[in-house]
């Protein structure tokens, strides 16, 4: 289970759908746990490494005259004139924890065809254990300035480990060099299941689909992302606070 399984459910917190979901512990396949807890613990030594993700966020923004930047995600997404946006995760660990991570979204070309979509800047969260912040990227690949932003209201937490293991676990696959494992969870009533294929090699997790059930009104969505490692350990970006955040 990845950190944003814990977060899809506006109003809930990371720690307490993680804590509900690890109390009962993981079930199934010996196996599949095995290889899993393997993975988890691979995965989480690594100093840093990056995902690029879809279908988790959606974002409504402009840079002026009037400039505002909106983020929504999970179940909490499908809000009105918001647009599908892709994710590229820094994440920067220590000691098997999240030391910080910087997360830039962009409107998803795929459907973009609305002039407030193409008009949409990316935004960087950068986020720490203890402080988080958001910037509207105007050129070039950084924002020149960040704004900071409550903890709560961000989608990923730092300061915990990223990956955990939970959930109802069915018999691994071979794929290639590749080992598939599914398993089974939920989280407010609402049924999730997770495809993780593993390396066979390096027991890093490779990539994932997620495929959350519709529920209490809310509608069903898939989203899915690659995980790859990085050369070198990246530093923590330095943050220029715009003027209307002093």
């Amino acid at each position: 289970m990845r950190q944003a399984v814990g977060s899809l459910v506006a109003g809930t917190t990371i720690a307490l759908a993680t804590a509900t979901a690890l109390a009962a512990g993981p079930t199934g396949d010996p196996a599949a746990i095995a290889l899993f807890r393997r993975a988890v613990a691979v995965t989480n030594a690594l100093p840093a490494y990056v995902q690029t993700q879809s279908g988790y966020v959606r974002i409504q923004d402009s840079l002026g005259p009037k400039k505002f930047a909106h983020w929504a995600w999970g179940w909490d997404q499908f809000k009105s004139g918001y647009h599908p946006a892709t994710e590229r995760i820094v994440i920067a660990q220590r000691h098997g924890r999240t030391a910080w991570i910087e997360d830039t979204l962009t409107a998803a070309p795929k459907g973009c065809g609305a002039p407030s979509c193409r008009q949409a800047a990316p935004i960087e969260f950068v986020i720490t254990p203890t402080h988080a912040y958001y910037g509207l990227v105007s050129s070039g690949s950084s924002p020149p300035c960040f704004n900071p932003w409550p903890l709560r209201h961000v989608p990923y937490a730092a300061g915990s480990p990223w990956w955990t293991t939970a959930g109802s676990f069915s018999a691994p696959v071979a794929d290639g060099a590749l080992t598939e494992l599914v398993s089974r969870l939920s989280i407010d009533g609402r049924a999730v299941t997770e495809h993780d294929w593993i390396s066979r090699s390096s027991h890093v997790f490779a990539r994932s689909v997620l495929r959350l059930a519709a529920g209490a009104g809310l509608p069903a969505f898939t989203y899915r992302n690659t995980d790859a490692r990085l050369k070198t350990a990246p530093h923590l970006p330095a943050l220029t606070l715009c003027p209307s955040s002093g």
